[in-house]
Protein backbone atom coordinates (compact mmCIF):
# COMPACT_ATOMS: atom_id res chain seq x y z
CA UNK A 1 0.00 0.00 0.00
CA UNK A 2 1.24 3.48 -0.53
CA UNK A 3 1.21 6.22 1.95
CA UNK A 4 -2.28 8.13 0.96
CA UNK A 5 -3.96 4.34 0.86
CA UNK A 6 -2.22 3.65 4.34
CA UNK A 7 -3.55 6.80 5.51
CA UNK A 8 -6.88 5.80 4.20
CA UNK A 9 -6.67 2.62 6.20
CA UNK A 10 -5.71 4.19 9.57
CA UNK A 11 -8.49 6.54 9.18
CA UNK A 12 -11.05 3.79 8.65
CA UNK A 13 -9.45 2.04 11.56
CA UNK A 14 -9.92 5.34 13.74
CA UNK A 15 -13.44 5.17 13.02
CA UNK A 16 -13.97 1.75 14.36
CA UNK A 17 -12.02 2.18 17.39
CA UNK A 18 -14.17 5.94 17.69
CA UNK A 19 -16.44 4.35 20.90
CA UNK A 20 -14.12 2.85 22.26
CA UNK A 21 -13.33 4.03 26.11
CA UNK A 22 -9.98 3.52 26.10
CA UNK A 23 -9.45 5.43 22.69
CA UNK A 24 -11.59 8.51 24.07
CA UNK A 25 -12.33 9.39 20.56
CA UNK A 26 -8.69 9.63 19.03
CA UNK A 27 -10.47 11.46 15.55
CA UNK A 28 -9.15 11.36 12.24
CA UNK A 29 -5.69 12.15 11.24
CA UNK A 30 -4.62 14.36 8.00
CA UNK A 31 -0.92 13.51 7.83
CA UNK A 32 1.77 11.63 9.11
CA UNK A 33 2.99 13.81 11.69
CA UNK A 34 -1.16 13.97 13.17
CA UNK A 35 -0.99 10.42 13.52
CA UNK A 36 2.66 10.01 15.14
CA UNK A 37 1.04 12.82 17.80
CA UNK A 38 -1.53 9.99 18.61
CA UNK A 39 -0.95 8.63 22.31
CA UNK A 40 0.70 4.99 22.68
CA UNK A 41 -0.64 2.11 23.87
CA UNK A 42 1.25 0.43 26.32
CA UNK A 43 0.69 -3.48 28.09
CA UNK A 44 0.58 -1.58 31.18
CA UNK A 45 -2.69 0.38 29.73
CA UNK A 46 -3.75 -2.54 28.62
CA UNK A 47 -3.60 -4.05 31.80
CA UNK A 48 -5.14 -1.08 33.52
CA UNK A 49 -8.13 -1.85 31.16
CA UNK A 50 -8.56 -5.23 31.96
CA UNK A 51 -8.95 -4.59 35.77
CA UNK A 52 -11.08 -1.55 35.55
CA UNK A 53 -13.45 -3.26 33.46
CA UNK A 54 -13.13 -6.99 34.34
CA UNK A 55 -13.14 -9.52 33.24
CA UNK A 56 -13.13 -8.68 29.40
CA UNK A 57 -11.80 -5.10 29.32
CA UNK A 58 -13.39 -1.98 27.59
CA UNK A 59 -12.05 -2.95 23.80
CA UNK A 60 -14.74 -6.31 24.19
CA UNK A 61 -17.94 -5.47 22.41
CA UNK A 62 -18.81 -9.17 21.58
CA UNK A 63 -16.92 -11.71 19.48
CA UNK A 64 -16.93 -14.85 17.60
CA UNK A 65 -13.81 -16.18 19.45
CA UNK A 66 -12.34 -15.52 22.89
CA UNK A 67 -7.98 -16.63 23.42
CA UNK A 68 -5.93 -15.65 25.52
CA UNK A 69 -2.65 -13.94 25.73
CA UNK A 70 -0.35 -13.29 28.38
CA UNK A 71 0.16 -10.12 29.93
CA UNK A 72 2.11 -8.92 32.92
CA UNK A 73 1.53 -12.55 35.44
CA UNK A 74 -2.19 -12.72 34.13
CA UNK A 75 -3.49 -13.73 30.87
CA UNK A 76 -5.90 -11.21 29.33
CA UNK A 77 -8.64 -12.10 26.87
CA UNK A 78 -8.59 -11.29 22.94
CA UNK A 79 -11.23 -11.29 20.61
CA UNK A 80 -11.93 -11.57 17.31
CA UNK A 81 -15.27 -11.20 15.50
CA UNK A 82 -16.11 -12.75 12.22
CA UNK A 83 -14.63 -10.11 10.41
CA UNK A 84 -11.60 -10.19 12.02
CA UNK A 85 -11.24 -13.99 11.24
CA UNK A 86 -11.72 -13.46 7.79
CA UNK A 87 -9.08 -10.50 7.35
CA UNK A 88 -6.52 -12.36 9.38
CA UNK A 89 -7.34 -15.15 7.30
CA UNK A 90 -6.73 -13.30 3.89
CA UNK A 91 -3.09 -11.80 5.50
CA UNK A 92 -2.01 -15.15 6.73
CA UNK A 93 -2.89 -16.89 3.47
CA UNK A 94 -0.85 -14.21 1.73
CA UNK A 95 2.13 -14.64 4.19
CA UNK A 96 2.21 -18.24 3.67
CA UNK A 97 1.95 -18.53 0.22
CA UNK A 98 4.67 -16.14 -0.35
CA UNK A 99 6.45 -17.90 1.88
CA UNK A 100 6.75 -21.17 -0.44
CA UNK A 101 3.31 -23.01 0.61
CA UNK A 102 0.96 -23.41 -2.68
CA UNK A 103 -2.98 -24.31 -2.91
CA UNK A 104 -3.19 -27.84 -2.46
CA UNK A 105 -0.06 -28.75 -0.24
CA UNK A 106 -0.50 -31.13 2.73
CA UNK A 107 0.59 -29.02 5.80
CA UNK A 108 1.50 -30.19 9.25
CA UNK A 109 -0.01 -27.48 11.78
CA UNK A 110 2.19 -27.75 15.27
CA UNK A 111 1.24 -24.65 16.77
CA UNK A 112 -1.42 -24.96 19.85
CA UNK A 113 -4.85 -24.77 19.34
CA UNK A 114 -5.79 -24.03 23.14
CA UNK A 115 -5.79 -21.47 25.48
CA UNK A 116 -4.26 -18.68 22.83
CA UNK A 117 -5.25 -19.64 19.19
CA UNK A 118 -2.54 -19.30 17.04
CA UNK A 119 -3.55 -23.32 15.83
CA UNK A 120 -6.63 -22.09 14.62
CA UNK A 121 -5.40 -19.01 13.20
CA UNK A 122 -3.18 -20.73 11.77
CA UNK A 123 -5.17 -23.26 9.98
CA UNK A 124 -7.46 -20.50 9.09
CA UNK A 125 -5.15 -18.78 6.74
CA UNK A 126 -3.93 -22.21 5.46
CA UNK A 127 -7.08 -23.24 4.10
CA UNK A 128 -7.52 -19.67 3.04
CA UNK A 129 -4.47 -20.42 0.54
CA UNK A 130 -6.53 -23.55 -0.35
CA UNK A 131 -3.61 -25.76 1.58
CA UNK A 132 -4.59 -29.28 3.81
CA UNK A 133 -4.34 -28.87 6.88
CA UNK A 134 -3.60 -31.69 9.72
CA UNK A 135 -4.08 -29.81 12.91
CA UNK A 136 -1.25 -31.82 15.00
CA UNK A 137 -0.56 -29.19 17.90
CA UNK A 138 2.51 -29.17 19.63
CA UNK A 139 2.18 -32.95 20.52
CA UNK A 140 4.81 -35.83 20.68
CA UNK A 141 7.41 -34.63 18.51
CA UNK A 142 8.32 -38.32 17.32
CA UNK A 143 4.11 -38.93 16.65
CA UNK A 144 4.25 -35.82 14.38
CA UNK A 145 7.40 -37.63 12.31
CA UNK A 146 5.55 -40.60 11.49
CA UNK A 147 2.47 -38.81 10.47
CA UNK A 148 4.60 -36.26 8.29
CA UNK A 149 5.90 -39.40 6.80
CA UNK A 150 3.29 -41.73 6.18
CA UNK A 151 0.89 -39.21 4.78
CA UNK A 152 3.34 -37.12 2.49
CA UNK A 153 3.52 -33.73 4.23
CA UNK A 154 4.76 -30.95 1.98
CA UNK A 155 5.27 -28.23 4.80
CA UNK A 156 5.66 -28.19 8.33
CA UNK A 157 4.83 -24.92 10.62
CA UNK A 158 5.60 -24.30 14.23
CA UNK A 159 7.64 -23.48 16.71
CA UNK A 160 11.58 -24.09 15.41
CA UNK A 161 12.60 -25.76 18.45
CA UNK A 162 9.99 -28.68 18.03
CA UNK A 163 10.69 -28.19 14.18
CA UNK A 164 14.29 -29.58 14.83
CA UNK A 165 13.00 -32.18 17.57
CA UNK A 166 10.35 -33.79 14.90
CA UNK A 167 13.29 -33.61 12.39
CA UNK A 168 15.43 -35.63 14.61
CA UNK A 169 12.59 -37.97 14.51
CA UNK A 170 12.96 -38.74 11.12
CA UNK A 171 10.90 -36.19 9.23
CA UNK A 172 11.07 -34.59 5.74
CA UNK A 173 9.62 -31.62 4.13
CA UNK A 174 9.83 -29.19 1.46
CA UNK A 175 8.88 -25.83 3.74
CA UNK A 176 9.43 -25.06 7.12
CA UNK A 177 7.77 -21.57 8.97
CA UNK A 178 9.13 -20.78 11.96
CA UNK A 179 7.39 -18.58 15.13
CA UNK A 180 6.38 -18.12 18.48
CA UNK A 181 9.94 -18.09 19.13
CA UNK A 182 13.53 -16.29 18.08
CA UNK A 183 14.38 -18.22 15.11
CA UNK A 184 16.18 -16.50 12.31
CA UNK A 185 17.64 -13.52 14.78
CA UNK A 186 19.58 -17.13 16.56
CA UNK A 187 22.70 -17.85 13.76
CA UNK A 188 22.65 -20.60 12.63
CA UNK A 189 19.39 -21.68 13.71
CA UNK A 190 17.98 -21.96 10.06
CA UNK A 191 20.76 -24.20 8.61
CA UNK A 192 19.74 -26.20 11.64
CA UNK A 193 16.21 -26.67 11.06
CA UNK A 194 16.68 -26.90 7.01
CA UNK A 195 19.18 -29.78 7.91
CA UNK A 196 17.17 -31.54 10.47
CA UNK A 197 13.96 -31.69 7.98
CA UNK A 198 15.67 -31.98 4.67
CA UNK A 199 13.90 -28.64 3.64
CA UNK A 200 14.85 -26.42 0.79
CA UNK A 201 13.12 -23.51 2.94
CA UNK A 202 13.33 -22.29 6.13
CA UNK A 203 11.33 -19.32 6.46
CA UNK A 204 10.11 -16.65 9.82
CA UNK A 205 7.11 -15.25 10.89
CA UNK A 206 6.29 -12.34 13.46
CA UNK A 207 3.26 -11.98 14.93
CA UNK A 208 1.94 -11.14 18.20
CA UNK A 209 -1.22 -12.47 19.47
CA UNK A 210 -3.04 -9.56 19.67
CA UNK A 211 -1.86 -8.30 16.22
CA UNK A 212 -1.40 -11.21 14.32
CA UNK A 213 0.22 -11.48 11.50
CA UNK A 214 2.71 -8.97 11.24
CA UNK A 215 5.68 -9.80 8.68
CA UNK A 216 6.95 -12.97 7.45
CA UNK A 217 9.67 -13.86 5.13
CA UNK A 218 9.42 -15.20 1.65
CA UNK A 219 10.93 -17.90 0.07
CA UNK A 220 13.69 -15.83 -0.94
CA UNK A 221 14.76 -16.10 2.86
CA UNK A 222 15.53 -12.46 2.98
CA UNK A 223 13.89 -10.66 6.15
CA UNK A 224 10.65 -10.64 7.50
CA UNK A 225 8.50 -8.40 4.74
CA UNK A 226 5.47 -6.23 6.32
CA UNK A 227 2.01 -7.60 6.04
CA UNK A 228 1.57 -3.86 5.82
CA UNK A 229 -2.70 -3.77 4.66
CA UNK A 230 -2.88 -5.61 7.91
CA UNK A 231 -0.93 -3.67 10.37
CA UNK A 232 0.82 -0.79 10.09
CA UNK A 233 4.43 -0.61 11.83
CA UNK A 234 6.25 1.78 13.10
CA UNK A 235 10.11 1.69 14.84
CA UNK A 236 10.95 4.03 17.58
CA UNK A 237 13.29 5.23 19.98
CA UNK A 238 12.34 3.45 23.43
CA UNK A 239 12.99 6.37 25.01
CA UNK A 240 12.10 9.24 23.54
CA UNK A 241 9.16 7.83 21.25
CA UNK A 242 10.36 9.46 18.40
CA UNK A 243 10.19 7.56 14.67
CA UNK A 244 13.91 6.42 13.74
CA UNK A 245 14.98 6.38 10.43
CA UNK A 246 15.48 2.95 7.91
CA UNK A 247 18.61 1.51 9.26
CA UNK A 248 18.07 1.76 13.18
CA UNK A 249 16.99 -0.40 15.29
CA UNK A 250 14.38 0.34 18.01
CA UNK A 251 11.09 -0.61 19.80
CA UNK A 252 8.49 -2.51 17.47
CA UNK A 253 4.97 -0.11 17.70
CA UNK A 254 2.59 -1.86 15.52
CA UNK A 255 -1.66 -0.47 14.80
CA UNK A 256 -4.03 -2.40 13.49
CA UNK A 257 -5.60 -1.70 10.14
CA UNK A 258 -8.10 -4.30 9.85
CA UNK A 259 -9.62 -5.23 13.13
CA UNK A 260 -13.28 -4.87 15.26
CA UNK A 261 -12.52 -7.04 18.11
CA UNK A 262 -8.98 -5.75 20.85
CA UNK A 263 -7.98 -3.00 18.07
CA UNK A 264 -4.67 -1.65 19.76
CA UNK A 265 -3.56 1.76 17.93
CA UNK A 266 -0.15 2.32 17.88
CA UNK A 267 0.62 -0.20 20.59
CA UNK A 268 4.29 -0.21 22.37
CA UNK A 269 5.17 -4.30 21.82
CA UNK A 270 8.44 -3.93 23.35
CA UNK A 271 9.97 -6.20 21.11
CA UNK A 272 13.38 -4.56 19.62
CA UNK A 273 13.85 -5.27 15.78
CA UNK A 274 15.59 -2.77 12.65
CA UNK A 275 13.88 -2.06 9.84
CA UNK A 276 14.92 -0.76 6.38
CA UNK A 277 13.20 -0.29 3.03
CA UNK A 278 13.49 -2.40 -0.19
CA UNK A 279 11.88 -1.43 -3.55
CA UNK A 280 8.86 0.48 -1.74
CA UNK A 281 8.59 -2.39 0.99
CA UNK A 282 9.52 -2.37 4.74
CA UNK A 283 11.52 -5.21 6.01
CA UNK A 284 12.61 -6.50 8.95
CA UNK A 285 16.09 -8.05 7.97
CA UNK A 286 16.50 -10.09 11.23
CA UNK A 287 13.03 -10.07 12.76
CA UNK A 288 13.19 -9.73 16.03
CA UNK A 289 16.42 -9.85 17.92
CA UNK A 290 15.44 -8.72 21.78
CA UNK A 291 13.62 -7.39 23.90
CA UNK A 292 13.63 -3.46 24.43
CA UNK A 293 13.42 -4.10 28.82
CA UNK A 294 17.06 -2.73 30.85
CA UNK A 295 18.31 -1.14 28.27
CA UNK A 296 21.26 0.50 28.55
CA UNK A 297 23.55 3.81 27.08
CA UNK A 298 27.12 2.53 26.69
CA UNK A 299 29.66 4.68 24.44
CA UNK A 300 26.55 6.96 23.74
CA UNK A 301 25.23 4.09 22.11
CA UNK A 302 21.38 2.32 22.89
CA UNK A 303 22.73 -1.09 24.17
CA UNK A 304 19.79 -3.93 25.03
CA UNK A 305 21.23 -6.95 26.94
CA UNK A 306 17.90 -9.00 26.39
CA UNK A 307 19.20 -9.27 22.75
CA UNK A 308 22.40 -11.30 23.34
CA UNK A 309 19.83 -14.02 23.87
CA UNK A 310 19.69 -14.51 20.46
CA UNK A 311 23.33 -14.66 19.97
CA UNK A 312 24.72 -16.62 23.07
CA UNK A 313 21.97 -19.40 21.42
CA UNK A 314 24.04 -19.38 18.13
CA UNK A 315 26.77 -21.56 20.06
CA UNK A 316 26.67 -24.71 20.97
CA UNK A 317 28.90 -25.07 23.64
CA UNK A 318 27.45 -21.75 25.62
CA UNK A 319 24.03 -22.57 28.22
CA UNK A 320 22.98 -18.94 27.55
CA UNK A 321 23.83 -17.99 30.71
CA UNK A 322 26.19 -14.66 31.13
CA UNK A 323 26.16 -11.25 32.99
CA UNK A 324 27.29 -7.97 31.42
CA UNK A 325 28.82 -5.90 33.37
CA UNK A 326 29.42 -2.34 32.44
CA UNK A 327 32.16 0.27 34.24
CA UNK A 328 33.33 3.37 34.25
CA UNK A 329 36.70 3.30 35.86
CA UNK A 330 38.15 6.48 34.30
CA UNK A 331 36.17 8.71 31.98
CA UNK A 332 35.18 5.93 29.33
CA UNK A 333 32.66 3.37 29.60
CA UNK A 334 33.71 -0.73 29.52
CA UNK A 335 32.25 -3.32 29.18
CA UNK A 336 33.06 -6.94 30.25
CA UNK A 337 31.12 -9.70 29.28
CA UNK A 338 30.93 -13.58 31.51
CA UNK A 339 29.54 -15.72 29.81
CA UNK A 340 28.64 -19.41 30.38
CA UNK A 341 30.39 -22.36 28.66
CA UNK A 342 32.85 -23.21 25.89
CA UNK A 343 33.11 -21.12 22.39
CA UNK A 344 35.92 -19.40 19.93
CA UNK A 345 36.35 -16.36 22.27
CA UNK A 346 37.09 -14.15 19.01
CA UNK A 347 33.92 -15.58 17.16
CA UNK A 348 31.87 -14.78 20.34
CA UNK A 349 33.10 -11.11 20.76
CA UNK A 350 32.24 -10.42 17.17
CA UNK A 351 28.80 -11.91 16.98
CA UNK A 352 28.58 -9.99 20.32
CA UNK A 353 29.80 -7.01 18.87
CA UNK A 354 27.11 -7.08 15.26
CA UNK A 355 24.38 -7.65 17.57
CA UNK A 356 25.23 -5.03 20.35
CA UNK A 357 26.55 -2.48 17.91
CA UNK A 358 28.90 -1.73 20.72
CA UNK A 359 32.38 -4.01 20.95
CA UNK A 360 32.79 -5.65 24.66
CA UNK A 361 36.29 -4.76 26.00
CA UNK A 362 36.85 -7.95 27.76
CA UNK A 363 34.71 -11.18 26.70
CA UNK A 364 35.65 -13.84 29.72
CA UNK A 365 34.30 -17.95 29.22
CA UNK A 366 33.51 -19.55 32.61
CA UNK A 367 32.77 -23.10 33.53
CA UNK A 368 29.80 -22.13 36.08
CA UNK A 369 28.74 -18.49 36.41
CA UNK A 370 27.95 -17.50 40.17
CA UNK A 371 25.63 -14.31 39.25
CA UNK A 372 23.72 -13.09 35.65
CA UNK A 373 21.94 -10.23 34.61
CA UNK A 374 23.21 -6.56 34.14
CA UNK A 375 25.97 -4.82 36.77
CA UNK A 376 26.18 -1.20 36.12
CA UNK A 377 28.60 0.00 38.28
CA UNK A 378 29.10 3.70 36.67
CA UNK A 379 26.41 5.11 39.20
Amino acid sequence: MDDEETLAAVNEQLERVGDYELYDDLGPVDSWEAFRELPFLTGKDLKADYDDHAPEGSLYDGAAMMCFTPLGDDLAPVFDTTADLEWQAEANARAFERAGIEAGDRVLNTFGYHTFGTGIIVQRGLEALGAEVIPAGPGESEQAAATVSEFDVDALVGNPSFALKVGDAGASVDTFVGAGEPFTSIPGMREQVKDALGADTAVDYFGTRQILPVAAETENEDGLYLLDDYALVEVVDPDTGELLPFGERGELVVTHLKKEGCPLVRYRTGDLAEWEQRDGEIVLPDGVIGRTDGRLKVKGVKLYPESLGTVLAGFDGLTGEFRLEVSRPESTDQIRLVVEGDADIDELAAAVKDRLLVAPNEVELVDDIDETGVVDERY
